[in-house]
């Protein structure tokens, strides 16, 4: 499914599905897909909290440190996953950041067994996220639905906590892609 179809997919129902997210969650939820090497914003709702982290929609974020990059790159078949990551700096954007090929293609088997991904202050120190697959109807993964928020406000253990709404989030929006 291509961008500008996702893009376009009915964006309101999109964004009362991630408002619902975020009266639940307490924090930002995004709806986020693949461009290239990079994870791109297609739709975002921002919590009402005054310390958030703030994106607008279109922003383009690396692959190999953020929740939903890794999510699409642990979905990909080896061979192509093998072609990204040779193309990608795996800069290192916090001490916690994957520089490694070897050290993120273990964490991407992780991602890919129990089905969702997480960035544990990866991509910004003091930021923890969690992101689940929005898959077509073909089962491909063609989105992502994301939830982010502050150190310590927002723990893995409570991003964890919150797979059951983010997992319904997900099949919702899936809902919403065009056939």
């Amino acid at each position: 499914m291509g961008f500008d179809m996702l893009r376009n997919s009915v964006s309101s129902e999109r964004r009362g599905i991630l408002e619902q997210l975020v009266e639940i969650a307490g924090e930002t939820c995004n709806f986020v897909t693949r461009v290239g090497n990079e994870a791109v914003y297609l739709d975002r709702v921002e919590a009402s909290w005054p310390l958030r982290m703030h994106l607008e929609v279109g922003s383009r974020v690396p692959m190999h440190c953020t929740a939903s990059g890794k999510l699409f790159l642990s979905a990909m078949r080896p061979s192509q996953r093998r072609r990204i990551l040779q193309t990608l700096h795996l800069k290192a954007h916090t001490p916690n950041t994957f520089t490694s090929v070897a050290a993120l293609e273990e964490e991407l088997e992780r991602i890919a067994q129990r089905g969702y991904s997480t960035d544990d202050q990866e991509f910004l120190e003091g930021l923890c996220a969690i992101a689940v697959p929005v898959k077509d109807g073909r089962g491909e993964i063609v989105g992502a639905v994301a939830c982010h928020g502050p150190v310590p406000r927002f723990s893995l253990e409570k991003a964890e906590a919150l797979l059951p709404p983010l997992m319904r989030a997900a099949a919702q929006l899936a809902a919403t892609l065009p056939d």
